[in-house]
C-alpha cells in the first residue's frame, strides 16, 4: 500500500507531466500544424511529436488536469487520491472510447493501439496507485 507521502508525491508527478504535455504542444520544434488545406482542419490543432493530434480541447483537459493533480498535492493525500481516481478513470474512459472508435472505423490495430496506449498506461498506473490498499479501510463512521 503506498504512503500518503508517496500519494501525493504520485499526484504531483502526474500533475508535472500533464504540465508537460501541454507545453511540449507549444515548443516549434517538437510540433507540426496540421495541413490547413484539409476540410474541416481546426486551426488550433498540432502534431504533438508527429505521432498526436493535440486540439485546443486537449490542451484544456490536460491543463486543468495537472492545476487539479497539483492543488490536490499540496493539500492531501485523501485529496491527491481522489484526484488520482477521478483522472484515471476519465483518461480509461477516453482510452475505451477511442479504441472502440478506432475498431469501427477499421483503423490499422497497431496504429489504433499506439495512438491510445498513453492514456491506457497513465490511467491504469492512476488507478492502481488510487486504489491500492483500499480494501482495508472501514466504510462506516466508529461509534
Amino acid at each position: 500500500m503506498p504512503s500518503d507521502r508517496s500519494i501525493r508525491w504520485s499526484a504531483f508527478g502526474f500533475a508535472v507531466l500533464f504540465g508537460l504535455v501541454v507545453v511540449l504542444g507549444y515548443i516549434p520544434g517538437l510540433n507540426a500544424p496540421i495541413h490547413q488545406h484539409h476540410a474541416g482542419a481546426d486551426p488550433g490543432e498540432h502534431m504533438l511529436l508527429g505521432q498526436y493530434t493535440i486540439s485546443l480541447l486537449d490542451d484544456v483537459t490536460h491543463g486543468l488536469t495537472a492545476l487539479v493533480l497539483l492543488a490536490s498535492a499540496a493539500h492531501s493525500a485523501r485529496a491527491s487520491r481522489l484526484a488520482l481516481t477521478i483522472f484515471g478513470w476519465y483518461y480509461a474512459v477516453d482510452a475505451a472510447i477511442f479504441l472502440i472508435t478506432g475498431l469501427m472505423q477499421r483503423v490499422p490495430l497497431v496504429s489504433n493501439l499506439t495512438l491510445n496506449l498513453p492514456h491506457v498506461i497513465l490511467s491504469s498506473i492512476m488507478l492502481t496507485l488510487a486504489y491500492s490498499g483500499r480494501a482495508n479501510i472501514p466504510r462506516t463512521a466508529q461509534a
